[in-house]
């Protein structure tokens, strides 16, 4: 319940954005439209991925620990470039079992920027930061995907991905790689793109 009920499509940042983050799909125009969920299957390995503002990721956050907590805060200016959370759900419905590494999940721009899944060192740190009210390694492994696990077949796990935002705000496009996804003896990438779309008004 608790990755569901903050889940409230083309949610904007507290702050007046010109941009909002959204999955990214070409229309028969070739056009780039806004997706709110992208889906991919792989070798029978359902993939689900949507983005998340900092508000939205906190609250999922807040339903899934019990409490509030600014764990993953969003970009502030040129000072503090935050993180970039996804809410991601993978299902198995292989006769295998599967293997997701987060650390092997990278997120890449255009500009060149690029940047690994935090892990539950990196979310040690960034908890700590919180003093005694940060929540502890156990805590968030319920909420995040923050080491590898196996998905047995016809099993599911949903999740958030969360990673460094890019140093600097000028790129225009994203693209989230989980890499070597392992079904069995092989393994699989699923690739999203998403992009920055302008904000029509009252958004």
């Amino acid at each position: 319940m608790g990755l569901t009920a903050a889940l409230a499509p083309g949610v904007a940042a507290a702050a007046a954005k010109p941009y909002r983050i959204a999955g990214a799909n070409k229309d028969e125009a070739g056009k780039w439209q806004a997706a709110e969920m992208l889906e991919q299957t792989r070798a029978g390995v359902s993939f689900q991925i949507q983005f998340l503002e900092p508000e939205a990721a906190r609250r999922v956050l807040k339903n899934t620990l019990g409490r509030d907590v600014d764990l993953l805060p969003g970009r502030s200016g040129e000072s503090r470039r935050g993180y970039l959370v996804f809410v991601l759900q993978i299902a198995n419905t292989s006769p295998l079992d599967v293997t997701f590494n987060p650390t092997q999940a990278r997120l890449s721009t255009e500009k060149g920027d690029m940047e690994f899944a935090l892990d539950y060192t990196a979310l040690y740190d960034a908890s700590r930061l919180l003093g005694p009210e940060g929540p502890g390694l156990e805590e968030m492994s319920t909420a995040l995907f923050d080491r590898s696990l196996t998905i047995k077949p016809e099993g599911s796990v949903r999740k958030l991905l969360a990673f460094p935002a890019p140093r600097e705000d000028k790129y225009k496009t994203l693209e989230v790689r989980l890499a070597e996804v392992n079904v069995g003896p092989s393994s699989v990438d699923a690739v999203f793109a998403f992009r920055k779309f302008p904000m029509s008004p009252g958004e």
